[in-house]
């Protein structure tokens, strides 16, 4: 591997990956999280920018990167005299169109099974049901990737998640939610105590302790750069990933069929 998506994305002076980049990236990582969620049972947990990579189709990087270090050692130093480390080296990047396909990495996190519990994923990466501390299962994968999508389209993060001091917000994340998706069904909202926390007994926002408003945002306002068919076709696969029941989102198998993505083998 070479460099991440988050690499290439900032190596384009945009930010941002075109139409086409982010179709082959979503259905490279799609197919992956196809074989992880039916066939191998394992939730990733962990869907970031940093943790897709690109493989190394040009030759002469790694043949660039021998020379240098052959002409230039990297500084190094022994620990406990048992191991070497050595200082970072930058790998070049490839010729022509050589870049690679995106592979899904770091399963440092994954968890085998669909039946969870805890904390996991970043934190403007985390579904509803993380925050709620409800069960979770592979739909936290696809929640994720909904929000993978938008940052590496839009070069900003979909969800805010601070209150107004700029510190983290688990309620603050949720108002986003309730702005972008409308309120979660009744059952949802009084499924255990911390729901009603910000939910009433009628499924109506109170915003917590702090009375938390919802925010006055729609997916439709700030998707960029799109319009006509391609922006409804590209709204409707990024809602078919952000439903506050895990079982209402789409499985990975069935968004490589979205209308979206009909162009991508």
């Amino acid at each position: 591997m070479h460099m991440t998506i988050r690499q290439l994305q900032y190596y384009n002076p945009a930010h941002k990956l075109n139409v086409p980049l982010l179709k082959f990236t979503l259905a490279n990582v799609l197919k992956a999280l196809s074989f992880l969620h039916d066939e191998a049972k394992v939730v990733h947990t962990d869907i970031n920018p940093g943790n897709i990579m690109l493989t190394v189709n040009d030759d002469t990087i790694l043949e660039n990167f021998e020379k240098a270090e052959a002409e230039n050692p990297s500084p190094s130093k022994v620990i406990d005299d048992t191991r070497t480390i050595y200082r970072s080296r930058k790998i070049p990047h490839p010729t022509g169109d050589l870049w690679g396909r995106p592979v899904l990495c770091d399963f440092g996190e994954a968890r085998i099974g669909d039946s969870h519990s805890g904390f996991i994923q970043p934190e403007l990466y985390r579904a509803p049901e993380i925050i709620f501390q409800m069960e979770w299962g592979s739909k936290v994968d696809i929640w994720s990737l909904a929000t993978l999508a938008w940052d590496l389209f839009e070069d900003e993060h979909l969800f805010d998640a601070r209150d107004t001091e700029g510190n983290p917000s688990g309620t603050h994340h949720i108002s986003e939610m309730v702005a972008y998706l409308g309120m979660p069904p009744l059952e949802y909202t009084q499924s255990n105590d911390i729901t009603r926390k910000v939910f009433d007994e009628q499924g109506y926002w109170t915003g917590g302790s702090r009375s938390v408003t919802i925010p006055k945002i729609s997916l439709e306002e700030r998707v960029s750069g799109l319009e006509g068919k391609e922006k409804e076709l590209f709204l409707d696969f990024i809602r078919s990933m952000l439903r506050w029941r895990p079982e209402d989102r789409k499985s990975a198998t069935e968004l490589l069929k979205h209308p979206w993505m009909a162009d991508m083998k």
